[in-house]
């Protein structure tokens, strides 16, 4: 078995400054937001069993398994709110994330001490996420993330949900926000770090001089081993399990 190196110790100091990305979903936590929030939302108007939700969610699954690329998956979950006030959504999202706290929000601790780690090294920390606003702000907001670059939902002149995507934060686009990020904040890519669970976020953990795995996916480990990347565990979490959607 190959042993992965470990995390590279952070440092203080350097003359430009340090800038750590993260990708958000099943990697500082181990649940896909935006399904979650529907989960919960179908569930406060009766859908107590979930049988509601695993019929909505079911057709996007089997998409996902044909191996169409993860913005046509999306497609298909933002036409489910088509019509739905954005201010709405982003109400109900500081609700779910106040419920989801109550419970014991399923973070990715491994991830979140590296988190804390940069934060107290006086690293700027970036989230750069497939996922939307609504759920990822309570969650940044919370472990005080400097900046946030996501999918963006499409709104009319109302502010309801057209159903499309204004902007889609996946695969090339990540590196995109990286090199946005890095020029927004002056840094060297070579001091910066980067954590990603999924093979949509290689591009992003590319950028940067000290990439790192989060989570066991077999492509990814396949590809830390290749390239001497270290691995983050990413423990699973009671009541959690990975799936598509």
């Amino acid at each position: 078995m190959t042993t992965s190196p470990p995390l590279p110790p952070l440092t203080t100091g350097h003359s430009r400054p340090v800038v750590a990305f993260f990708d958000a979903d099943e990697t500082l936590i181990a649940m896909k937001t935006p399904f979650s929030l529907l989960r919960y939302r179908m569930k406060r108007e009766g859908d107590v069993t979930g049988a509601g939700y695993e019929r909505l969610v079911e057709p996007l699954r089997r998409l996902a398994a044909t191996g169409v690329t993860p913005v046509e998956v999306v497609s298909k979950f933002y036409e489910l709110y088509a019509g739905v006030p954005w201010d709405d959504v982003v109400s109900e999202a500081r609700q779910w994330y106040a419920h989801l706290r109550e419970q014991g929000a399923p973070f990715i601790e491994p991830t979140i001490a590296r988190l804390r780690r940069h934060q107290e090294a006086g690293h700027h920390t970036v989230v750069i996420s497939g996922s939307w606003p609504a759920t990822l702000h309570p969650i940044t907001d919370e472990l005080g993330v400097d900046l946030v670059l996501c999918t963006e939902p499409e709104l009319d002149a109302d502010r309801r949900m057209t159903g499309a995507i204004r902007h889609a934060m996946f695969g090339p686009a990540k590196a995109d926000a990286v090199r946005e990020a890095l020029e927004k904040f002056g840094a060297d890519p070579a001091d910066c770090h980067a954590y990603g669970d999924d093979p949509g976020d290689l591009t992003m953990l590319s950028m940067v001089g000290h990439p790192a795995v989060v989570g066991a996916h077999p492509r990814m480990r396949a590809h830390a081993a290749e390239k001497g990347w270290p691995v983050v565990p990413a423990p699973q979490v009671a009541g959690t399990r990975r799936q598509p959607v």
